[in-house]
């Protein structure tokens, strides 16, 4: 059996930190194939315990069989993998993670906020701010939107910790955003941050943390790298979809 369906066949035993590992060494199998396990969970800013108890996980002895597999792996592997498959595990892996994510304490606070801003500075940020508003507008939820650097700056004087902020970034590592996440979190205000998968100070400094896998592509048309950016609205629809189920719940109890 591959790690892909050890994967699939025991997902309901993996948490967060588990989907964040296996994002990790499905997309640098190679490089993984040579880490021993400290290297191995430096990269995905985790304990070796973490990384030995998600190989236990998967019905695994141990790190040494997880090498082993990947290994092996590796050697049946094409040269030629296709764009379609790789794209396709990207937004699988999306998916589960969101899924089985605790996103409790994300929706109180969503709840219980005054305002809602979503933030963020480039065009993927602002077609995910308009779909993160129209989603939840459904719900009864108005999000604010804010783009730009001096409409940020001015929002600053007026927001109060009851409010809340969802700021987007590709990389969590825009030297502006991030001064302007530190300066909410000085203010006491909750920041949720939706960033790639991978170790950024942006996520350090939120509250609250919602990550994308996402793949680069080599355009072989005219040479040009294509980021495929479909990831973060799945994440938002599933991010949704939870949501109307929390309430759901509430209305149960």
């Amino acid at each position: 059996m591959k790690l892909d369906e050890l994967i699939n066949k025991y997902s309901d035993n993996l948490n967060e930190n588990d989907f964040m590992i296996w994002d990790y060494i499905s997309n640098h199998r190679k490089e993984c194939e040579k880490l021993v396990i400290d290297q191995l969970a430096y990269k995905c800013n985790v304990s070796r315990t973490t990384i030995l108890r998600f190989a236990q996980k998967l019905g695994l002895k141990g790190y040494s069989e997880l090498k082993l597999y990947l290994k092996l792996e590796n050697q049946e592997a094409k040269e030629n993998t296709s764009d379609m498959d790789k794209v396709c595990e990207t937004y699988y892996n999306v998916i589960n993670s969101i899924k089985q994510k605790d996103c409790t304490e994300i929706f109180e606070k969503i709840d219980s906020a005054r305002n809602i801003y979503v933030y963020g500075i480039g065009m993927v940020q602002s077609s995910v701010k308009k779909e993160l508003k129209r989603v939840f507008m459904t719900s009864g939820k108005i999000f604010y939107d804010l783009g730009g650097y001096k409409e940020a700056e001015f929002c600053l004087n007026s927001v109060t910790s009851e409010d809340l902020f969802i700021i987007i970034s590709v990389s969590g590592e825009n030297e502006f955003v991030n001064d302007f996440a530190s300066k909410l979190k000085v203010k006491g205000i909750p920041i949720i941050s939706i960033t790639k998968l991978k170790e950024n100070n942006l996520s350090k400094i939120s509250d609250y943390n919602l990550y994308i896998s996402a793949v680069t592509f080599d355009n072989k048309i005219n040479n040009v790298k294509y980021d495929s950016i479909t990831s973060y609205f799945i994440l938002v629809e599933m991010l949704f979809f939870k949501y109307v189920e929390y309430q759901k719940e509430k209305e149960r109890i």
